[in-house]
C-alpha cells in the first residue's frame, strides 16, 4: 500500500513539474506592423474570413460566403477595439446576440503568417488566424 501511495506522490509531483513553453506573445509594434490584412480563421471559432483593412474598415464572410462589413477597427496598445456598424448592431441585436456597441479583443501574438486573439478581456481560449 505504501508504495502505491508513493507512486502515486511521485506522478503527481513529475506531473507539476514538468516544462511548459511559454506562450508567445508579440509587443503592440508588432502587432502594429502584421495586424491589417486578410486572416482565415484556423478553428472556426468566429467568421471563416476576416479582413482588416488599412482604412480602419472590419469586414467579415460569413460562413455562406457572403461578406459584410462589421465596423471599424483601431488598435490600442494590444488591444483591437471593433466598433459595429449601426447596421450590423441592428441585426445582431434582432437576432438575440448580446452585444456591445464595440469589443475589445486582446491580440497575444501577430506576425506575417498568424494572428492569435482571445474573444475578450475575461474570454478564455484564442481565435486563430492565418494568411
Amino acid at each position: 500500500m505504501k508504495l502505491v501511495t508513493t507512486i502515486c506522490i511521485l506522478s503527481l509531483l513529475l506531473t507539476a513539474c514538468r516544462h511548459v513553453e511559454p506562450e508567445r506573445r508579440s509587443t503592440g509594434a508588432e502587432i502594429r506592423k502584421h495586424i491589417a490584412g486578410e486572416w482565415r480563421s484556423i478553428d472556426d471559432s468566429w467568421f471563416p474570413t476576416m479582413t482588416l483593412s488599412e482604412d480602419g474598415n472590419f469586414t467579415v464572410v460569413r460562413t455562406d460566403g457572403t461578406r459584410v462589413l462589421l465596423g471599424t477597427w483601431e488598435l490600442q496598445g494590444s488591444l483591437l477595439r471593433v466598433t459595429r456598424t449601426t447596421a450590423s448592431d441592428s441585426s445582431a441585436r434582432a437576432s438575440a446576440f448580446l452585444l456591445n456597441e464595440w469589443d475589445y479583443l486582446p491580440v497575444v501574438y501577430a506576425d506575417e503568417h498568424e494572428l492569435v486573439m482571445t474573444g475578450g478581456i475575461s474570454v478564455a481560449g484564442r481565435m486563430r488566424f492565418t494568411r
